[in-house]
């Protein structure tokens, strides 16, 4: 009997052993959850790995903290009832999300003194824009001096070519050829010519974003020009912080550089702190702010950090829904320029506001509150309008990437997951459950 229980305990600590090291290898969990399924686990590591024992090791984890079959659908009955009695216009099913508290799938905490400190990132924003901009306008006069240069060469070939071919018995095969490829090049270099921006054009360019939309349009969405990275998937971590701020960054490189990346928001929950310039006492100091925690935090400090770091890829670094302990990364050329917020008191901006920032640089990080009514959105517009304590009354980050005006609303990308929502998105009605507030954009130098 003695023998045994040795064998028992030594069993049972070779299991938690292997157990440990599962989670805390190098494994990424990416993918969209299903209804009732905590996601798609892959492994992107050199080595193979148990996935189906890690799968079911994290659902067992996650499965003491959800809600049952019948609460959920409880929940929803509830929220139906309230969206016919009040005559909304989205529709709700039962989805994995509803299975957890909000607090457990949210995660976004505003900064104490964000009205001040806000003034003082936009002013400084706002500087490096400009900076930024008066650059890239040079770097677009010389582009334009050097293709002006270009199309002059080719035109002393065309006419030497032109000349060389007036004499019938100069007309020869080889001739004949270069004329011939010289009048597909004259096609060409005029289709360019009506892209070229005048010198007057450049010197009033607002954004470095090449065929930029317009704050005009009816309705514009950055998700409709395939710039925007798949739908991530947070888990029971409050980090939806990280996941706005590397989506944001990641259609910034598909916008200006026509890159796809995949960044690491493990690399930002266990890395990301700053020394940001904020008012304190009546005057301008830096003050070290880590980003955040799995209990929540902001976005704010992952952009000031990578102004001066460089953002790890997933795959180097995959999430591992946990915090873990920060580790030094190789170097790479993924940086932000600058950022700010749209207001300078980090406010709810109106419409147009939202529109030209997302015109200008791109989609926006912002905030919402999340009711139950969202957790269980499946599609159409949101337009709940829950009661809210003030603009600060919010819990979570998400991405704003657009608008329609014909429905009055936002398109916004979560961080749920690909089959929460409309395919990992959702529209929300302009003014909804405070969305918008603390909207900030950031930008990459497009001339490296």
């Amino acid at each position: 009997m003695r023998e045994f229980g040795k064998k028992y305990r030594l069993s049972l600590i070779i299991s938690a052993s292997l157990f440990l090291a599962l989670l805390s290898g190098d494994t990424a969990w990416t993918g969209a959850p299903g209804a009732f399924s905590p996601g798609v686990i892959v492994a992107q590591t050199g080595f193979e790995k148990k996935k189906d024992d890690i799968l079911n090791r994290y659902r067992e984890k996650k499965e003491t903290v959800v809600r049952s079959p019948e609460e959920m659908k409880r929940m929803l009955g509830d929220i139906q009832k309230k969206i016919k009695e009040k005559n909304m216009h989205f529709v709700v099913a039962i989805n994995e999300m509803m299975k957890y508290k909000i607090e457990q799938i949210t995660g976004a905490q505003v900064p104490r003194h964000i009205e001040r400190d806000a003034r003082v990132q936009s002013e400084l924003g706002e500087k490096l824009w400009k900076e930024f901009m008066d650059k890239y306008r040079k770097y677009m006069r010389e582009r334009k001096d050097l293709d002006r240069s270009d199309r002059k060469k080719r035109r002393d070939e065309r006419a030497y070519y032109d000349e060389l071919t007036q004499d019938e018995e100069k007309k020869d095969e080889y001739a004949f050829k270069e004329k011939e490829k010289i009048e597909e090049e004259k096609k060409e270099e005029e289709k360019s010519d009506e892209s070229i921006i005048d010198e007057e054009k450049v010197d009033e360019t607002r954004t470095d974003i090449e065929n930029a939309p317009s704050p005009d349009s009816v309705s514009f969405t950055w998700l409709s020009r395939n710039k925007m990275t798949p739908a991530k998937y947070q888990g029971l971590c409050g980090i939806c912080w990280a996941f706005t701020s590397a989506a944001v960054i990641e259609s910034n490189f598909l916008i200006r550089k026509n890159l796809s990346l995949d960044l690491s928001e493990q690399h930002m929950l266990d890395c990301a702190e700053s020394e940001q310039a904020v008012y304190r006492g009546g005057q301008v100091v830096t003050v070290k702010q880590r980003a955040g925690t799995c209990a929540g935090g902001w976005y704010g400090p992952v952009f000031e950090y990578y102004k001066n770091r460089s953002a790890v890829l997933e795959s180097h670094l995959p999430y591992q829904f946990r915090e873990g302990t920060c580790v030094s990364s190789r170097s790479t050329s993924y940086r932000i320029a600058a950022w700010g917020y749209i207001r300078s008191d980090a406010g709810i901006p109106a419409v147009r506001e939202m529109k030209e920032a997302l015109c200008m640089y791109g989609p926006i990080a912002a905030c919402v509150k999340v009711t139950p009514a969202l957790q269980a959105y499946r599609s159409g517009v949101f337009d709940e309008f829950a009661e809210c304590r003030g603009e600060r009354d919010i819990n979570h980050a998400i991405t704003i990437v657009g608008w329609d005006d014909q429905k009055g609303a936002y398109l916004v990308k979560n961080s749920w997951g690909a089959q929460w929502g409309e395919n990992g998105y959702f529209w929300i009605k302009y003014g909804c459950n405070n969305i918008g507030y603390g909207a900030a954009w950031c930008v990459i130098n497009s001339m490296e």
